[in-house]
């Protein structure tokens, strides 16, 4: 993750409820990295250890200065009462409410970027997939040298369960720009949401780094490299991902990412020794202005509560 200068400080959209929603679009199977001897439980901290590193991946791959990443949400604790649910429909009122008065001010202002970009994240919010990607080609047609735009585009057809168009849209980025990261990380979760096989896509990422190292492009190799290692952690090959995360604390031992990942690796390695100790690198480097840390740290918390509870069934099974 290149260092970020995101405009907003609140969380990121939560597009693992989305995703949730959207049953028409599920696979029927489950993924195959994931050990079919696992239950239930287990198999929920295999997903959170991907879905965590897959969104610390989307913020390291991400340059967007002005708008948030599509990636996905932390595993939350589940809420109990009346209390929860009273809050959460307040919010949602609240949330339309701004949505109303936002369409009825471009109504008035039909080219205001701003009123636009605040509806888009509104839409996003609402799980309006299909009106939210109205509003991003509406500001695409507005900015159209604004790359980031089509980016947003594609991930959020990802999200919404519409692979073919998802992985069309990366790919016409990548006729534009043949080492363009984000759209090859974009590729690798659409790849894997819809069921394809990533080895072909890989080789293509291969080819992308060697041209980096040609052309000295440090921080997009660097980005590469920790899009390989999310790679193998999708594939269960958490040896491997480490080796790489190590490799990259060797080059930048500043960055707090490799330390954060690997801390959930080792978490669902059920290696709780280690895993602490990178969380605490990753706490101690992890900037306190810093847009995402409440993310990243929740991410590590919910992370660390699933594998405890593993950890206390397995020796309720054992005893």
């Amino acid at each position: 993750m290149s260092s970020l200068s995101f405009r907003t400080s609140t969380p990121p959209f939560k597009f693992s409820s989305i995703r949730a929603s959207s049953s028409t679009h599920q696979k029927q199977n489950p993924s195959p990295s994931l050990p079919q001897t696992l239950n239930p439980l287990a198999s929920s901290l295999v997903k959170t250890a991907s879905i965590t590193i897959a969104a610390a991946a989307a913020l390291l791959l991400t340059r967007l200065h002005h708008i948030k990443p599509a990636i996905a949400s932390p595993v939350a604790a589940p809420t109990v009462g009346s209390t929860a649910e009273s809050s959460e429909k307040t919010e949602d009122y609240s949330v339309e409410e701004k949505e109303r008065n936002i369409q009825q001010h471009l109504s008035e202002h039909p080219e205001d970027v701003e009123a636009l970009r605040s509806l888009m994240e509104l839409k996003l919010k609402l799980r309006k997939l299909p009106e939210a990607i109205e509003v991003i080609d509406r500001l695409i047609e507005l900015e159209p040298d604004e790359f980031e735009w089509p980016l947003l585009k594609c991930q959020v057809l990802s999200y919404s369960g519409d692979f073919e168009a998802a992985a069309k849209g990366f790919e016409e980025i990548l006729q534009k720009d043949p080492i363009r990261v984000e759209a090859f990380h974009g590729l690798v979760m659409t790849y894997e949401d819809a069921g394809y096989k990533l080895k072909d896509l890989e080789k293509r990422i291969e080819s992308a780094m060697q041209k980096c190292k040609k052309e000295n492009k440090k921080s997009d190799l660097r980005d590469f490299k920790l899009l390989i290692a999310q790679i193998r952690v999708m594939e269960s090959k958490h040896s491997e991902a480490l080796k790489v995360y190590e490799e990259l604390v060797k080059e930048e031992p500043r960055d707090f990412r490799p330390y954060l990942c690997q801390g959930i690796i080792y978490t669902l390695l059920k290696k709780n020794d280690e895993a602490e100790k990178q969380f605490e690198k990753f706490r101690r480097l992890v900037p306190k202005n810093h847009p995402y840390r409440e993310y990243f740290v929740d991410n590590m918390v919910a992370t660390k509560l699933f594998g405890e509870k593993v950890e206390r069934e397995g020796a309720g099974s054992r005893s």
